[in-house]
């Protein structure tokens, strides 16, 4: 009988002692989170009310973690796109106050020279408005909390329509369209609006970036549960460094023809973050002067 309570009391206050030693343990773990160590995780030891917390306080760290690291990440691009920004929104800017202060100030010699200062100041205006206008969308798409206006749709119907609608445009500028897209519906669930944004901004990139007379090649294909579109152009032999930075926010492959062409350097970031949104991927190749944008979603 005696025997048996001590026993029992040894077994009681061997288990107590663990299960103080394992409070203790846990309590200074929670320290060390409350600390800034975000990420640290307990060990769970076995299957009882302690152990549920402590999955529970892991949960609690990583999602700390993840959250802390995307606030930096958010503060760190915001940085960046002031710095890109107030450089990009200031030669504009110069030269629009030039124009204008010459325009004020009567310095010019003709009606002709005039109307050229007005043209010029005018086109400046329209690619300040670009700029803002992609840097808005560009900010709002890299939040958190973006919705997609998801529809089942006929991608081939949508790619059909577009490049009806750029076909006019490349060919006065000696561009050959031959597009690859099947009659035959293939439904996917999209965000229209934003899908025909990327293909927008990647038409656009091929007609300011092909070489003249060439052609653009336009195909859509389905590859198991994914639909693969592709755009390809004649251009510039571009290095495997500058394809790899591509769809980085500002980024231009010819840095010495930026100014000259239209456009914020936003669009590809912007096509690859919609992409992204979607679930889906979008990467660029090139063979020799032939550069191909490839997007695959999800049927």
């Amino acid at each position: 009988m005696i025997s048996g309570v001590v026993i029992f009391s040894l077994s009681f206050l061997l288990t107590t002692s663990r299960e103080i030693n394992y409070i203790r343990y846990i309590a200074k773990q929670v320290k060390q989170i409350a600390n800034q160590s975000l990420g640290t995780t307990l060990e769970v030891r076995g299957n009882d009310e302690l152990a549920e917390l402590c999955s529970n306080i892991n949960f609690m760290s990583k999602e700390l973690k993840n959250k802390f690291e995307h606030e930096r990440e958010v503060e760190n691009t915001k940085t960046e796109l002031i710095t890109n920004v107030s450089h990009d929104l200031r030669t504009p800017l110069t030269a629009i106050i030039g124009y204008l202060d010459i325009l004020r100030s009567g310095r010019f010699n003709d009606r002709e020279e005039e109307k050229d200062y007005l043209n010029s100041t005018y086109s400046l205006s329209i690619k300040l408005k670009t700029l803002i206008d992609e840097l808005f969308e560009y900010t709002k798409l890299s939040g958190r909390e973006v919705k997609l206006e998801l529809v089942e749709v006929d991608i081939c119907s949508i790619l059909h329509q577009i490049v009806g609608e750029y076909t006019p445009v490349f060919e006065s500028k000696g561009l050959k369209v031959t597009s690859y897209i099947p009659d035959k519906e293939v439904l996917v669930e999209i965000d229209i609006e934003k899908i025909v944004r990327v293909f927008d901004n990647i038409l656009s990139n091929a007609e300011k970036y092909s070489s003249k007379p060439s052609e653009i090649i336009i195909n859509l294909e389905n590859s198991n549960d994914n639909v693969i579109i592709s755009f390809s152009n004649e251009g510039e032999n571009i290095s495997k460094d500058k394809l790899s930075k591509i769809f980085e926010r500002f980024y231009r492959i010819d840095m010495s023809r930026s100014s000259n062409i239209e456009g914020s350097g936003l669009g590809l970031a912007i096509s690859k973050r919609i992409i992204e949104l979607h679930g889906g991927e979008i990467w660029v190749e090139s063979v020799g002067k032939i550069i191909t944008f490839k997007i695959k979603i999800h049927i």
